[in-house]
């Protein structure tokens, strides 16, 4: 018997049973003690809306620079993410991003490190070098910068824990392949080795591309051949993933390609890990190229459909030719999947605008990232077509989330299984 019974989803989107910016909030109806606000020195600890066992695999599709009124307004030449794929979903009106540029942005979906002047600046001011952050050291003040490290760069120490840490603590990867519990999906990622760094795949590209600490990263601007950014490859900024090296070339894999078709490549990686539920990762993190994911407004190379028009379009593009892949998994048809699109920042109007009480960390005195909306797509637990227009969600509350919804529930920066500001 079902230990949480549900009551009927209803039809209009059902806000958060939690206090504001605490977790990203699933649209169903929960009993009332599986929520609630937590107070200062409380045992109590706010949760996702769904208890853990309900959603076994999340999946974040990640794109770039667009505000929430572009996206989702009326005016968004994203059809496809913007109407058939919102009919059978959940959008959050009220979702923002972290900060600027794009690399802070990726680090605290994964990790809850705030910003610092590098990270803010996508490790591109400093002369584009893959440096440490300095000195790395646990900040102080743990209630004001809860999981915090003070210092200035861009991989962090590997005392510094991510999602892929708790998942390995949790479940341990395979001894053999080193297959983990978690994956991140590159595009392009290894297309030009020499350009990318990385160890060759065993498909195409490379894995867990990065250069080498102290080298200049050349992937800030796409070449024809190859769009990938490690800027936007969010595990690679860490010691604790790359110093394994084993792992992190078994998880942080290429995506995969289109056929002639359209179509995604059956040896891909994705496509070849969601064939089944067992194969599928309990986190995935899914990052489109600098064409597709809507970052370059003209791609020097290809988008999914051969040209060279970016944004929006590219972005939608996309996601029609991956999201039936998706969608037509056994993971996502048996309802034990979440899939959440969203974008890394805002891009015009209140593009530095935050939410959620967000702290700007020891590092940095800028925060909010702006006003980026996301959307929440599953079989079982989503009212389709709802809209949640009442909660305020960010980067952190969303890994506070994933966190929650895939059991990680002891440890991390809290002791309850929340990372860095996802544990605020």
């Amino acid at each position: 018997m079902n230990p949480y019974p549900l009551a009927p989803v209803p039809r209009r989107a059902l806000a958060a049973l939690v206090t504001t910016g605490a977790a990203l909030a699933v649209a169903v109806a929960v009993a009332a003690s599986s929520a609630g606000a937590a107070t200062h020195g409380s045992t109590h600890v706010v949760r996702a809306a769904v208890p853990p066992g309900h959603i076994n695999h999340v999946m974040v599709i990640e794109f770039e620079n667009q505000g929430f009124d572009a996206t989702f307004g009326a005016n968004s030449p994203a059809t496809y993410l913007n109407g058939t794929l919102r009919k059978k979903g959940e959008l959050l009106q009220n979702y923002y991003a972290i900060g600027h540029v794009s690399l802070d942005n990726y680090i605290a979906q994964v990790s809850g490190q705030g910003a610092n002047q590098a990270t803010s600046a996508d490790c591109i001011t400093n002369g584009a070098a893959f440096v440490n952050v300095t000195p790395g050291t646990p900040n102080e003040d743990k209630t004001l910068n809860p999981g915090q490290v003070d210092g200035q760069g861009c991989v962090y120490p590997a005392s510094v824990k991510t999602i892929a840490a708790q998942l390995d603590a949790k479940y341990a990867p395979n001894h053999k392949t080193h297959v983990a519990a978690w994956r991140a999906y590159e595009q392009d990622m290894g297309n030009a080795p020499l350009r990318d760094g990385g160890t060759k795949d065993a498909t195409a590209g490379t894995d867990c591309a990065h250069v080498t600490i102290g080298s200049p990263n050349n992937t800030n601007a796409a070449v024809a051949t190859d769009q990938y950014a490690a800027r936007h490859n969010p595990f690679i900024w860490f010691h604790s993933v790359i110093d394994n090296s084993a792992e992190c070339s078994a998880n942080v894999v290429p995506l995969g390609a289109l056929s002639a078709g359209g179509t995604p490549s059956a040896s891909g990686h994705l496509a070849h890990d969601l064939k089944s539920e067992s194969t599928t990762p309990r986190f995935a993190f899914v990052t489109p190229n600098l064409c597709n994911d809507g970052h370059d407004a003209t791609c020097v190379g290809p988008n999914s459909t051969g040209g060279h028009t970016g944004g929006l379009t590219a972005a939608d593009q996309f996601l029609k030719a991956w999201m039936p892949l998706v969608l037509g998994s056994p993971a996502y048809k048996h309802g034990n999947m979440l899939v959440v699109i969203t974008f890394d920042e805002a891009e015009g109007t209140n593009a530095g605008a935050s939410c959620c009480g967000q702290e700007p960390g020891p590092n940095t005195t800028a925060t909010g990232g702006g006003q980026v909306g996301a959307l929440l797509l599953n079989a079982k637990y989503i009212a389709p077509g709802s809209v949640d227009i009442r909660g305020t969600y960010n980067h952190y509350s969303a890994l506070r989330s994933y966190e929650d919804l895939l059991g990680l529930t002891t440890g991390g920066t809290d002791g309850k299984g929340h990372l860095g500001f996802a544990a605020a």
